[in-house]
């Protein structure tokens, strides 16, 4: 019987076999990967899009603070959403897919990204943090907890209902920043259902992010 450990053996084997591997075969082994985590979008078209996000500025800059995987992929399809708001039926067929996927969280997530809403996020907690470190858990914290921290404000609806959501959200759940956002025709909504919130709780102090289509409210703890 040959003293040779097996286990030592096969995984000398397996390195010696990955050394001779070129630069560009792993590469696409790695997209092929990738490619496999995409395919359940199903849409050619679709998928080639989803692709060309990997090469974006708001990408790379993602990549650099969050780890996780399927994160990874939920940005790249809100950014995905984003390009696909023209065309409504590839829209809603996407989401429909995400949300069979990922579930109503996944979506949610997706939707955080498709309204821009990560990088004026960033923007608002590079102020309040000190270190890498705590800026990537409050970014984790965000998309671990999306469901208890941040509102969508539609135009339909009711001010008072949706007041009493973000207080209740904020008592149960006490988070650095609770974010409230809204787009067009309901952003005269966000800012009364941000006021009303303001009046009943403590500890915290509003910032307001505005651009022409879109009204965003981080709610910060005071130091």
């Amino acid at each position: 019987m040959s003293s040779e450990d097996p286990l030592a053996s096969a995984a000398e084997g397996v390195t010696k076999g990955f050394l001779g591997w070129t630069e560009e075969k792993i590469k696409g082994l790695v997209r092929r990967f990738q490619d496999r985590d995409i395919a359940f979008v199903q849409n050619p078209e679709t998928i080639n899009l989803l692709k060309e996000q990997r090469n974006t500025s708001e990408w790379n800059l993602f990549r650099e603070y969050v780890d996780d995987h399927d994160l990874h992929i939920l940005f790249m399809l809100g950014l995905t959403l984003r390009k696909l708001e023209d065309q409504q039926d590839q829209l809603k067929s996407l989401r429909d897919k995400i949300v069979n996927k990922y579930d109503a969280k996944g979506l949610h997530i997706a939707q955080f990204i498709q309204d821009g809403l990560f990088g004026k996020f960033l923007g608002n907690a590079l102020g309040r943090t000190s270190t890498p470190q705590k800026l990537k858990f409050e970014i984790k914290n965000l998309f671990d907890n999306i469901e208890q921290t941040v509102v969508f404000v539609k135009e339909t609806d009711d001010v008072d209902k949706k007041t009493e959501e973000v207080v209740a959200k904020l008592r149960a759940n006490s988070p650095n920043t609770f974010i409230i956002c809204s787009s067009g025709y309901a952003k005269k909504k966000c800012e009364q259902i941000k006021e009303k919130a303001m009046r009943k709780i403590s500890g915290y102090v509003a910032e307001r992010s505005e651009t022409q289509f879109k009204q965003i409210y981080f709610l910060n703890k005071s130091e």
